[in-house]
């Protein structure tokens, strides 16, 4: 696996909501220690609202990206 590029922080700042860095670094170190599977669903749905959105990530979406991976990928909304 490649090394993320030199600017990846900075781009994945101005993805997210101004002032909730913090927060969401959190969050994304938790989503971290999840197993091979949980990991890959996290990074697939924050990819997902990546591309779906072009509003700033709230750490609240955040956390329910990782509560869903904890589960296994597989959310119960409708």
């Amino acid at each position: 696996m490649d090394p993320p590029p030199d600017d990846f922080a900075e781009s994945l700042a101005q993805l997210l909501e101004p002032g909730q860095q913090d927060r969401i670094a959190e969050i994304i170190e938790a989503a971290t220690r999840l197993d091979d599977k949980g990991l890959q669903a996290f990074l697939q749905k924050f990819a997902a609202r990546v591309r779906a959105s072009p509003a700033p990530i709230k750490p609240e979406e955040l956390l329910r990206l990782l509560h869903v991976a904890e589960r296994g990928g597989q959310s119960t909304a409708t």
